[in-house]
């Protein structure tokens, strides 16, 4: 079994490979027992490794780390949070709308309507709060002019909900 800062870095690169992102954008976090880890800003998630991955409370701080302690202190159910940007569910984040419960799996991947959390500027406690004002107790999040975030139990649960927001978005975007 993988250490947990071995299966951040190898869900960053299926974030790549699945095109939900590309190059240093995005990141993604796990909430442990002792600690939350966090992937680093500046690398190419496609080569990231266990080193890349570091503490929340880091020198080496994620660009997006607020939103993720955000977040965590809303939501003790979540122990895993991806930020990605998926091109369909981007095109949602740019005209503000939000994702309506058009395909029969978003209510219960998703919640119900993925929202669209009020503009901030990139790595700002601001956007942490919007995020998590939007968000409520639902899974998912759209960013304005940004990207997304996806919440759950698991790195695997919250990249499955990624996938349903994305594949949900591109059914929106293109009806």
């Amino acid at each position: 079994m993988p250490s947990a800062r071995q299966d951040l870095a190898d869900f960053a690169h299926r974030l790549v490979a699945g095109g939900y992102t590309v190059g240093r954008d995005g990141n993604l976090s796990r909430r442990g027992d002792e600690e939350v880890l966090i992937t680093v800003s500046g690398k190419p998630k496609e080569s990231l490794t266990e080193e890349d991955v570091v503490e929340i409370g880091s020198p080496l701080r994620s660009s997006e780390w607020a939103v993720h302690a955000a977040i965590y202190r809303a939501r003790p159910d979540v122990t895993a949070v991806i930020h990605a940007h998926p091109i369909h569910a981007c095109v949602l984040a740019v005209r503000g709308e939000p994702l309506e419960p058009l395909l029969d799996e978003v209510t219960p991947v998703l919640g119900g309507r993925v929202e669209v959390a009020r503009y901030a500027p990139s790595g700002s406690a601001e956007l942490g709060e919007h995020a998590v004002a939007a968000l409520g107790d639902r899974h998912a999040v759209i960013l304005a002019n940004h990207g997304t975030v996806t919440v759950g139990a698991s790195l695997e649960e919250a990249f499955y909900r990624l996938q349903v927001m994305e594949r949900a978005a591109q059914v929106q975007v293109l009806k």
